[in-house]
Formats: C-alpha cells, structure tokens, sequence
C-alpha cells in the first residue's frame, strides 16, 4: 500500500523520543511526513489540535506547518522531508476514524522477553495510516 508520493530530493531521518521526552518540531521549507514506527506520542498543533498517535500512524505536515511532540511512554518516528509529498488516497485516515484503535494482533507482532511472550498494542512495524490535518 502506498502511503506518501513525492518528488525533488528527500530527506530521511529517525527520530527517538525517551520516556518523558518532548521536541519542537520547526515549520520547515518543504513538507514533512512524521511517521510512529514504535511507541506512542501526542503532537499538539498552534492552532490548538491535539492528537494521540501511536505505532503504525503518521502525520503530514505541509510547507510551513509545525507542532510540538511528546511521549510519556517514549517513541521511534521516521521523519521523511521533500520539496513535494502528498499522501496517498489509500493511505489516508482522519483524526476521529483512527484515535484509540488497534491495529489486529498478528502472530509476527509477539516476540519473546525473559521466557514471557510479548504482546504489543499495536503492529508497531507497519505504519497504516496517514492523518491529514
């Protein structure tokens, strides 16, 4: 499934949020597509927009836009920048559709710790959707 197309040189990054952590994010020159690889984060928008996004849930910010992370739990975000990103149709979801869902529990999310099998809340190595603001 696609979720982003762009054009014109791409800027790729990851980004690690401890527990407790918080960062700015700067209205930048070009768009900029934040995506939960792992964990859970609240971004929380100028314009007063909060929105809870864990693993598997992305954000587009276009030309300008900024907002502010934090994640009481910590988080992995790959942070993809361009001089042109849109976000795919199929790959599109609203704040209200996608706010407290779980992605399905498959059996390749379960991994093993100390003898205990794991179960994550999320499929934290997809990423599924894409909110657009």
């Amino acid at each position: 499934m696609s979720l982003a197309s762009g054009s014109g040189e791409f800027d790729i990054s990851c980004l690690y949020l401890a527990p407790g952590g918080h960062i700015a994010v700067p209205p930048g020159s070009h768009a900029q597509l934040l995506l939960v690889d792992n964990g859970k984060l609240e971004a929380t928008f100028p314009h007063g927009l909060h929105l809870e996004l864990s693993a598997g849930v992305g954000v587009l910010l276009k030309e300008g836009e900024s907002c502010q992370l934090e994640s009481t739990t910590g988080a992995v975000v790959v942070t993809v920048e361009a001089q042109q990103i849109e976000a795919d149709p199929c790959g599109i979801s609203s704040p209200q559709r996608v706010m407290g869902q779980q992605w399905p529990s498959f059996e390749s999310n379960y991994w093993w710790r100390r003898g205990e099998l794991m179960r994550p809340s999320t499929s934290h190595r997809a990423i599924r959707s894409i909110i657009r603001l």
